[in-house]
């Protein structure tokens, strides 16, 4: 039998495709949190999850002030003299627990990537049921994820007690895709447990129908 999608799906699977998009550009770039440019003389510049830049930090660690930190580095940089011994200060628990949980969001919407692949091109009409029963659930845990992420940033990014100038800093770009993104997964999941459930009725009547023919052919 050949596979018929609801509308469900028709929405689920453009919208996953830009969901992707969002939670893809979010964790790869670097503005998680950004300072305001016209403040020159501040000394934070950008972040995201894996990457940080500064205009002229100096190192917490450097009683002196002779060490003095520009331009962007990734954040588990082993060649730049100081930067280890200042990672407490660049990846304090509330970041880690960000990058974990964001980073679980991103592995579980390949795995999503993986099966609406599956569901397209190469799965059976009697296996579709169960193939989209895992998938809406791979979502919805993922979008469970990037929301604790999502909030823990929310919530303590811009605080005062983490990057300097944090009076001229603000929330930015990659941050409001990562929310778009988590969103959309929520959307993405519920449409795809909506058309499980319309696949699995189509299923029952098809077979319904079937046995009702026999019965009458015998």
């Amino acid at each position: 039998m050949t596979k018929t999608r609801s509308t469900a799906a028709k929405i689920a699977l453009p919208l996953f495709f830009v969901t992707v998009v969002c939670i893809s550009i979010a964790f790869s770039t670097t503005h998680w949190l950004e300072n305001w440019s016209k403040y020159y003389g501040d000394k934070f510049d950008k972040l995201g999850l894996w990457v940080h830049c500064f205009r002229s930090l100096p190192d917490p660690h450097d009683a002196l002030h002779l060490r003095y930190f520009t331009g962007c580095r990734w954040v588990f940089n082993p060649f730049t003299a100081g930067y280890a011994e200042m990672r407490d200060f660049l990846m304090p628990p509330f970041f880690i627990a960000v990058q974990l949980f964001f980073t679980l969001c991103f592995m579980l919407m390949l795995v999503g990537i993986a099966g609406t692949l599956m569901y397209v091109l190469c799965f059976t009409y009697e296996h579709q049921v169960k193939l989209l029963r895992a998938l809406a659930w791979d979502l919805t845990i993922a979008a469970f994820c990037g929301t604790i992420a999502v909030i823990t940033f929310g919530a303590l990014g811009d605080s005062r007690d983490w990057m300097p100038d944090f009076e001229h800093n603000f929330l930015s770009w990659s941050f409001g895709l990562a929310v778009v993104g988590t969103f959309g997964l929520y959307l993405s999941a519920t449409l795809f447990f909506i058309e499980a459930k319309v696949q699995a009725k189509k299923h029952r009547d098809t077979t319904s129908q079937a046995t009702f023919s026999m019965e009458h052919k015998v």
